[in-house]
């Protein structure tokens, strides 16, 4: 099978060499995913600083990880698996912690400090995602599941098999989900 499957991966050989130690190997895999990978951390996330933090985060430990391929699925569902799992893992930092009712009075007051916080669209580029604001804003208000599902799948092309493969759910489960966060797509931006 692992033959079978490193005749489909373009990337079998440099992962090979990758795991023998050549830095050059290393250099070309990031070379030819780094896009990628952080164009599935920015359409996540919506933030590019956010897509960089978690791009690096997710190529570390795919390149310390390379011995935990197997080789039963291609290199870049791996990698994007991790690249998810990152973006996750960044999501869950991210949630604010539940704050005192006097805190959030004082932020949200005229002269608290949350007159001087930014929105949360600062930080983000529309010519680096290449999305409108309005589709961009409906995107991230979906929820995580949907959001990853209609990233991997509209956005960036993958198949519904391999991003459920990413995903680390069934393949109805991504179709379920895709058709759902259309539907929520097209009422925001009515």
């Amino acid at each position: 099978m692992i033959a079978i499957e490193q005749v489909r991966d373009a990337d079998a050989h440099l992962v090979q060499r990758a795991r023998e130690g050549d830095s050059d190997a290393v250099t070309e895999l990031y070379r030819r995913h780094e896009r990628r990978v952080y164009n599935l951390a920015l359409r996540t996330l919506g933030n590019p600083w956010d897509a960089a933090d978690v791009s690096q985060e997710a190529f570390i430990k795919a390149f310390r990880s390379l011995d935990s391929f197997k080789g039963e699925s291609r290199f870049t569902t791996w990698l994007h698996r991790i690249v998810v799992n990152a973006a996750y893992d960044h999501l869950r930092r991210q949630r604010p912690e539940p704050m005192e009712a006097d805190i959030i009075d004082d932020l949200s007051s005229p002269s608290g400090a949350g007159a001087v916080v930014g929105s949360s669209r600062e930080g983000t580029d529309p010519a680096l995602d290449g999305l409108s604001d309005p589709l961009r804003d409906a995107l991230m208000s979906l929820n995580e599941g949907f959001r990853f599902a209609v990233v991997l799948c509209d956005l960036l092309g993958f198949p519904y098999g391999e991003a459920a493969e990413i995903l680390g759910v069934q393949e109805g489960t991504i179709k379920s989900r895709i058709f759902r966060a259309r539907e929520a797509l097209a009422t925001a931006l009515v």
